[in-house]
């Protein structure tokens, strides 16, 4: 029985054998753990901070344990945040501590000895927890909860100085300074954000770069008060990013402002250079607005694969990226710029053809959702953007440069183009892939449309580039559905931007001239006529309504048909005028009727 039981032969033997391994192997993992430093305090420490992070604890339980905690480690913070058991011990002081003993924990890890040089006070003992795995939590927590603590701050930016450029290209550091960046008050950081762009300009900032320190710092501010160090200042720059593309640190918002700030900065030809290493990456750039830019500028400046590639990284992100507040602006640029249409029919629009969401609904546009977003919307305005001054209608500045036209780069000494294809014959491919998706989306959801503000400024252009009785009538039909419905919506002509929609579109065609005796034009104006003969005076009862009808003035071809019918309502219409809601709509009708 003894000998089976020895070699396992039972049931119950293998059992008793595995208990014996794994009791032989626990008490060889704290035979190993006792011989650590600090091994007793270590045990006791993780003992009370089981109990500390209890969320049933009050708040003077929670200051007892801390006050505990405090007592085990002083003295001995650095050394038993490296260990990989005992970190969150450390973090749990910084956590729960109060004001005083997180400045206690922040100035004992900044004057410990953690290269092991054996001499305390090391003035970069922080930058060195930063780039150990268990130990930068520690220094996350700091940054984390310390940031309002003045003297904390003052400590952790002084131990750091000299150290950002190697800890925003390492592997675990490179946390630390995305935390530190983006939490810390910008003043107290840019100093240490002056040393990515060369240690001159930290070194020097009290002089020339005064001013620049004293906001944010960026690498155009640097080289317009330095013209001279253009160059150290890029070339600094590029090495950094190199290691950090190296590294695949693409997803950290302080390495894509930094990129940013680059190819805004350098040569095309440089840009021209760089985009290979990036293009690839281009998902993870788009997170933020600097990231956006890089990738907007790779697409600017790089070649026709660079833009394919560009294409396949966003491959099934073209819905959610064109309703992300900054990646819209990338995808704009990369149509905007690539010569060849059928991928970006094949890669782009084709995704925009079926909207997951609401696929199994029927008679509703998949890109409804998109043409009423802000960001959405403005992949189709710029599809229908005849002229630049239309563009300017709907991009804001910021949008334009990076919208800009004329890209080139040298080769041979000669400026050549970065996209070969007319930006007109570019532009009209593209229209012609989603004009049919454009036209069944004002048709069936004319009423939405008119209701947003992104959505108008789509019906307009759609209108204005492919203009039709059907188009019309379906507008006019939204109008006519929403005069006298039930509901507490207002109709298209009392609401705001609604009202706006219908003035924008009656004064285009007042702007055109539309002659309606020639049976091939089509009249937006004289459909809205046809429709409320009768029954202007409906619109003239709202203030807004009025507004509209002085458009329609605008227009020749109905003009004198609304006077006539306009012209019975006014003496209802001079009373309205007495109402101060009325009173500005009323007026401007009534001299629109006097100078017609």
């Amino acid at each position: 029985h003894k000998s089976a039981s020895s070699t396992g032969g039972g049931e119950g033997g293998g059992a008793g054998g595995d208990v014996s391994a794994s009791n032989k192997k626990r008490a060889l993992k704290h035979e190993r753990q006792s011989h650590r430093r600090h091994a007793d305090s270590v045990v006791a420490a993780k003992e009370v901070w089981n109990r500390l992070r209890l969320k049933t604890n009050t708040r003077e339980e929670t200051r007892e344990l801390t006050d505990e905690l405090m007592e085990l480690l002083r003295g001995k913070f650095a050394e038993v945040a490296m260990q990989h058991d005992a970190s969150r011990v450390v973090q749990a002081v910084v956590q729960y501590g109060t004001p005083e003993q997180r400045l206690d924990v922040v100035k004992e890890l900044a004057n410990a000895d953690v290269a092991g040089s054996g001499k305390s006070n090391s003035t970069n003992s922080i930058a060195e927890l930063c780039k150990i795995q268990y130990a930068h939590f520690v220094v996350l927590k700091i940054i984390k909860y310390c940031f309002k603590e003045a003297e904390c701050v003052r400590i952790v930016v002084k131990s750091l100085k000299g150290q950002v450029p190697k800890l925003a290209v390492h592997a675990v550091g490179a946390r630390v300074v995305e935390l530190l960046f983006s939490t810390f008050p910008p003043k107290s950081t840019a100093l240490l954000k002056l040393e990515l762009y060369g240690p001159q300009f930290a070194l020097f900032a009290s002089g020339d770069l005064s001013n620049v320190t004293s906001n944010h710092p960026t690498l155009v501010k640097i080289i317009e008060q330095q013209p001279e160090k253009r160059d150290v200042a890029l070339e600094h720059v590029i090495n950094i990013l190199n290691k950090g593309m190296e590294k695949s640190l693409f997803g950290f918002a302080y390495f894509q402002q930094l990129f940013a700030e680059y190819v805004t900065v350098a040569p095309p030809n440089d840009v021209h250079a760089i985009a290979p290493s990036v293009v690839d990456h281009s998902i993870h750039m788009l997170s933020t607005r600097p990231g956006t830019r890089v990738i907007a500028e790779c697409a600017t400046y790089g070649t026709p694969k660079d833009r394919k590639r560009i294409m396949k990284s966003l491959k099934g992100y073209t819905r959610s990226s064109l309703t992300h507040k900054d990646a819209y602006l990338a995808l704009l640029r990369l149509i905007d710029v690539t010569d060849d249409t059928v991928a970006v029919n094949k890669s782009v629009l084709a995704e925009l053809q079926v909207n997951p969401d609401t696929k199994d609904e029927e008679g509703i546009s998949p890109i409804l959702d998109l043409a009423t977003s802000d960001t959405g919307s403005k992949m189709f305005l710029l599809l229908l953007s005849r002229s630049d001054e239309i563009r300017r209608r709907y991009f804001d500045p910021s949008e334009l440069e990076v919208l800009r036209s004329g890209a080139t780069i040298k080769e041979g000494g000669e400026d050549v183009p970065t996209s070969k294809k007319n930006p007109e014959t570019r532009r009209m491919e593209l229209l012609q892939y989603i004009k049919s998706l454009l036209i069944e989306l004002c048709k069936n959801h004319a009423d939405e449309l008119l209701r947003s503000t992104p959505g108008s400024r789509v019906l307009r252009e759609v209108y204005a580039s492919f203009p039709s009785q059907a188009l019309a009538d379906a507008i006019v039909g939204a109008c006519q559905q929403s005069v006298g419905s039930e509901g507490d919506e207002l109709s298209i002509f009392e609401d705001r931007t609604g009202q706006l929609a219908m003035k924008h579109l009656l004064l285009d065609e007042a702007e055109q001239n539309t002659d309606v005796d020639n049976a091939e034009s089509i009249s937006f104006a004289s459909c809205l006529l046809s429709r409320f003969s009768g029954k202007l005076s409906m619109i003239a009862a709202s203030n807004r309504g009025c507004f509209v009808l002085v458009s329609m003035l605008k227009v020749d071809g109905v003009k004198k048909d609304v006077i006539k019918e306009v012209k019975k309502s006014e003496a209802e219409i001079k009373k309205r005028a007495g109402n101060g809601k009325m009173k500005a709509g009323c007026e401007a009708l009534l001299k629109a009727l006097n100078e017609s």
